[in-house]
Order: structure tokens, then C-alpha cells, then sequence
């Protein structure tokens, strides 16, 4: 299967941990970076860890296995669903500076049979783990981004194949630059300027036909 050379991945990384985090400022010594990655996105592992070091910060990484989340569902009582693990992730929150969430999947139906009441019990169990991170956010005190991994289903859903759905992640990133990290700083500069062009017109209502 096609996977992106290592220098495409390195520089993947290195936007992710260099640009997209601290609105653009990326990690800074001894910062704590959390890494949500599924089993499907395991290339990109390496590359985020070694970005992560080589910045002075502390990778902690969650590593979800594929295939796991239908058999908890099915076999997971009630009190499973819902078990709030406070200590753990009260703690996370306490001690993380930045996330960063990589999306991909192994299965884009894995969940299909499951009954919604069961995801919908497990979403609000972590309703206020949900609600501590976006206070820190809010406070200025943690940054977050996600970076998408393609993978064979998902590009079959767009009708692709995974070298065209990948390469379009590649363009969209600017992975095909020298300097991805570069070109991302000067394209989120050169957005500030037409904000405040945009801001300094002053606009009262817009009519669009």
C-alpha cells in the first residue's frame, strides 16, 4: 500500500508541532504535548515524536488500536459506557499545554450497528473533561489542532484512490514546499493583512446575489 516517503511525513509532523499549535508559534521547551493516533495512522508516529523532542517538549502519546471501539460497545455494560475516569483525565488537563489529534480510520462504519443511546451515554459522560479543556483553551493556557491521515476507506468514500487522497493532504499542507513550516508563516501573515484591510472597510451588511 502507498505510504508517503519519510520526508513528507517529517514535515507533516513538523507542521503540526512547529505552526499549528500556539496559533502558529508551535511548541516550546519543555511544553506537554498530548498525540491521539489510531493504529491506521502509525507512520506518522515516529515523525510526531521526533518533531516533539527535537522542540525540548514531553510527547505523551494515546494510541488507539484498531477495531476496538465496536467490540467495547457490544460488550461494555452501562456503568462501562458511562465509568468517568476523573483522576486521569482531570490530570491530563492539568497537565497538558497542547493536542494534537491525528484523524483517520481503519473502518468508517465500524460504529454503524451500534445503538446511538450508547455512543450519545458515552459522549456526555466526558462532558466535563470536554468543558475543562475548552476553559484552558479559552484562558489562553492550551493550544489544539488535528492533522487528517488518509487511508484506503476514506478515500474510497471520496471516490479516490489513497495516492490521489493523499497527495491532495500533501497540496493542502504545502508538504510539497522545501519548507512547509515557512510557507504556512507567511500564508497565516498574509491573511492578517487582508483581515484588517477587511476590518478597516468597517462593513455594516453585505448583499450577496
Amino acid at each position: 500500500m502507498y505510504t508517503p516517503s519519510e520526508t513528507v511525513l517529517q514535515k507533516y509532523a513538523d507542521v503540526l508541532v512547529n505552526f499549528a499549535l500556539r496559533r502558529g508559534n508551535g511548541v516550546k521547551k519543555d511544553d506537554v504535548v498530548f498525540v491521539y493516533i489510531p493504529e491506521c495512522a502509525k507512520p506518522l508516529y515516529l515523525p510526531l515524536q521526533k518533531a516533539i523532542l527535537q522542540a525540548g517538549a514531553h510527547p505523551i502519546f494515546e494510541y488507539q488500536a484498531d477495531g476496538v471501539s465496536k467490540y467495547f460497545f457490544e460488550h461494555a455494560s452501562d456503568d462501562q459506557i458511562t465509568f468517568y475516569p476523573k483522576y486521569l483525565l482531570h490530570g491530563k488537563v492539568k497537565q497538558m499545554t497542547h493536542v494534537i489529534s491525528i484523524i483517520a480510520e481503519a473502518d468508517k462504519h465500524e460504529l454503524r450497528d451500534i445503538d446511538p443511546r450508547k455512543l450519545a451515554a458515552r459522549t456526555q459522560s466526558r462532558k466535563l473533561y470536554v468543558q475543562k479543556r475548552r476553559q484552558k483553551e479559552n484562558e489562553g493556557k492550551m493550544s489544539r489542532t488535528l492533522g487528517l491521515y488518509g487511508t484506503p476507506v476514506v478515500a474510497a468514500e471520496a471516490n479516490m484512490s489513497i495516492e490521489e487522497y493523499r497527495d491532495e493532504i500533501i497540496k493542502a499542507c504545502y508538504l510539497d514546499h522545501d519548507n512547509p513550516v515557512a510557507t504556512w508563516q507567511k500564508t497565516n501573515h498574509d491573511t492578517d493583512i487582508i483581515k484588517k484591510k477587511l476590518d478597516d472597510l468597517e462593513i455594516q451588511s453585505v448583499y450577496v446575489t
